[in-house]
């Protein structure tokens, strides 16, 4: 599918588009420092076979899309929230369905407070109601976990060796998967590696992409729970009981918050989309779209 740039405000957003456009629409946003390409295209593929015109795109900061300084032009969460709306616009949707996949859970989130007329239905995935001070301190509070020491101190020695050519960057962010993956299945190095050398070769600017950190640390509130429990969405949460980054308790809390959510837990997943689960996860989110639609 050829590209179709679009704008959000003063930015320049690279964006995609499956299937027919008088489908079901169904926006997918990807999560930090990962462009649209992160979204499977077997997913996507299975999806557009159940009736959805998937619409996908490249965040502010990665792929194809608009790089920033984000010491000269700082931004969170919510402007995050607001391309998302932008990319609604331009491809005429008043209202649509939602994925959202870890960030991508969150900017979801966030619409659901600030843009909820524009949703029919959220499915949100491997993501947290945390953000700003919480963010600051390793995505924990009082009643939620922070990442798994283990992951953090992997993630720690290999920012201590910066990527210094294409290939580097490349082995970097197979690396950086590799140990997200869950035990469900044996991860697929030769896979991620096609995908990271699209990532690398399209990117604009690769190390913008680490600006999702400071936007999610600059975000607020700390902890949207106490908003989401006033949100009537039709929501189905996804997460992996594996999952290193975030673990299994938050999204078990967003379903337990949000007042018509249910959760679909992927046993043994980490912090990653598994192809065994990816029938059922297409299931859910189909039956999810139908009975909203139907209703």
């Amino acid at each position: 599918m050829a590209d179709r740039i679009i704008n959000s405000g003063n930015l320049q957003l690279r964006t995609e588009a499956f299937g027919d456009p008088a489908a079901k629409p169904l926006l997918l946003i990807m999560g930090a420092s990962a462009p649209g390409i992160y979204w499977p295209q077997t997913f996507i593929d299975k999806l557009v076979n159940g009736g959805c015109h998937v619409i996908r795109y490249d965040n502010r900061d990665t792929g194809k899309s608009t790089c920033v300084d984000f010491a000269r032009q700082p931004y969170t969460l919510d402007d995050m929230a607001a391309d998302a709306v932008a990319v609604m616009d331009a491809y005429g949707l008043q209202t649509c369905h939602a994925a959202g996949a870890s960030m991508g859970g969150m900017i979801l989130q966030t619409l659901m407070l600030q843009h909820r007329p524009r949703l029919r239905s959220a499915t949100i995935i491997m993501s947290s109601p945390l953000a700003g001070g919480a963010a600051e301190q390793g995505m924990a509070s009082a009643d939620l976990p922070g990442p798994d020491p283990a992951w953090m101190e992997e993630m720690m020695a290999m920012a201590m060796t910066p990527a210094g050519s294409p290939q580097q960057a490349i082995d970097k962010k197979v690396e950086q998967f590799r140990i997200l993956n869950g035990t469900i299945e044996p991860f697929d190095a030769a896979a991620q590696r096609a995908i990271a050398t699209i990532e690398v070769e399209q990117a604009v600017n690769l190390d913008a992409a680490m600006n999702h950190a400071a936007a999610i640390n600059a975000s607020s509130p700390d902890d949207r729970r106490p908003l989401l429990a006033q949100v009537d969405l039709p929501t189905l949460v996804v997460h992996g009981t594996e999952d290193p980054i975030l673990p299994f308790q938050h999204g078990v809390s967003l379903a337990e918050t949000i007042p018509a959510a249910d959760l679909l837990t992927l046993e043994r997943a980490g912090h990653n989309l598994p192809r065994v689960y990816e029938d059922t996860l297409v299931d859910r989110m189909l039956a999810l779209q139908q009975a909203v639609d139907s209703g």
